[in-house]
C-alpha cells in the first residue's frame, strides 16, 4: 500500500444537491478548448491562464482564475490561497458596481 487515501463507495450514500452553478475542476492539464471558447483570455505558452497572482484577475474583464490552471500542478494549499485571493477580488469588483 502507498498510504495514499482513495475513495471507497458507500452503498446508499448518494444524494442530489441543487445548485445554480458547478465549476468543473478535473484534469491534469489545461483545457485545450480555452483559446477557441474564451476570446480575450490570455494563455501562456503551456496553455495555462495568465492571471495576476495577487488578485486572480485575468486579461478578460469579469474573469478570475487561480490554482493549477494558472500555476500548473501544485499543492491544494496554494490553490486554496489563490481561490481566497480571487474571492476577495471578485467581492471588491462586485461591490464597486
Amino acid at each position: 500500500e502507498s498510504g495514499r487515501r482513495r475513495p471507497v463507495p458507500i452503498k446508499g450514500s448518494e444524494f442530489q444537491l441543487e445548485c445554480d452553478m458547478a465549476v468543473v475542476a478535473i484534469g491534469a492539464g489545461p483545457n485545450p478548448l480555452l483559446p477557441t471558447t474564451t476570446p480575450g483570455l490570455e494563455l501562456n505558452k503551456r496553455g495555462y491562464i495568465v492571471a495576476d497572482l495577487e488578485t486572480g484577475k485575468t486579461t478578460k474583464s469579469g474573469v478570475w482564475a487561480g490554482g493549477d490552471i494558472v500555476t500548473g500542478s501544485a499543492t491544494v494549499i496554494l490553490a486554496m490561497g489563490a481561490g481566497r485571493k480571487a474571492a476577495n477580488s471578485i467581492h471588491d469588483y462586485l461591490m464597486s458596481k
